[in-house]
């Protein structure tokens, strides 16, 4: 049996190792007797190749690559699951696509890989915060240089900007990290470490950055300005919302600093609901990801 997995944000890096070793990886999709994916939006050409592989009697496995993953089921694109089985990070992930339709025999809890990575997190000199620029399909979003603005008000606050190559113009940010989907897993390591000094995370959104935040224990708060966009010109996009849980604050613009320096000084706010986020969306609890990965895909 040989398997072709589209990686991405490295969260296979450990399951490719282990099929590569044991000399199950093909060197092509055609190749393969089962195709591993993370994606299979109609934004893109991935439902086409999908069909075309399962046509030729290939099976095709949806894993999870990030925090609200699966967009493309929830309205208003509602497009469903065409995958022979989705692998999911937690109980929440299974319960909404539920919700949203999948048949509940396609999708398998199994954990994600990429926790035990983290770093602790390190002492040092003064509060740093971390700002998670949003990345789009442009290169970069007003709204980043809204609240990026709204941060060089805060007084005696270090400002770490966290940004992704190739999709955020980092070099207009204060204090700017770097790291890249495609550098493999010195992406995560820059993510990691990045992390391991933050106080306090900022974001427009409640992404997979952020919400690595939460398994830390770093609060988490969100500037509320989004403003709706097209996606690769899908107009749908302007009636998206993104979901958020219960462990991140969403605030104006106007009161973004003062809750800053709020949660900064007590950093035990929504400490329980992080806590239960993480296992709720993440199955941060669950053991050996990597084996119950590998068990669905050769199951």
């Amino acid at each position: 049996m040989k398997y072709y997995i589209y990686n991405w944000n490295s969260t296979l890096d450990e399951v490719i190792a282990k099929f590569q070793k044991e000399g199950k990886l093909a060197k092509t999709w055609q190749e393969a007797d089962k195709i591993i994916l993370w994606c299979e939006s109609g934004l893109y050409d991935w439902k086409d190749r999908i069909l075309e592989a399962q046509k030729t009697g290939k099976e095709v496995i949806l894993y999870q690559q990030g925090i609200w993953a699966f967009e493309w089921v929830k309205p208003p694109f509602n497009e469903g699951i065409i995958s022979d089985k989705a692998l999911v990070w937690g109980e929440g992930d299974k319960k909404r696509m539920i919700k949203y339709g999948v048949p509940e025999d396609k999708i398998k809890v199994v954990g994600c890989p990429i926790y035990k990575h983290l770093k602790p997190r390190v002492t040092h000199t003064g509060k740093n915060v971390v700002f998670a620029l949003e990345h789009w399909d442009i290169e970069d979003v007003v709204e980043n240089q809204i609240v990026a603005a709204e941060l060089r008000k805060l007084e005696g606050i270090n400002i770490i900007t966290k940004g992704l190559m190739n999709e955020n113009t980092t070099f207009i940010y204060d204090n700017p990290v770097e790291s890249g989907r495609s550098l493999g897993k010195s992406h995560f390591e820059i993510v990691a470490d990045t992390l391991s000094k933050a106080d306090l995370v900022v974001g427009l959104s409640e992404s997979t950055f952020q919400f690595l935040a939460e398994c830390l224990d770093i609060p988490v708060v969100v500037a509320d300005l989004w403003i709706p966009k097209t996606r690769g010109r899908d107009e749908r996009y302007l009636n998206f919302k993104g979901e958020f849980s219960n462990a991140v604050t969403k605030v104006k613009l106007q009161d973004l600093n003062k809750e800053i320096y709020r949660q900064l000084k007590h950093p035990e706010i929504l400490r329980k609901e992080r806590a239960e986020a993480v296992i709720e969306n993440g199955g941060i609890n669950i053991d050996n990801p990597v084996e119950r990965i590998c068990q669905e895909i050769e199951s």
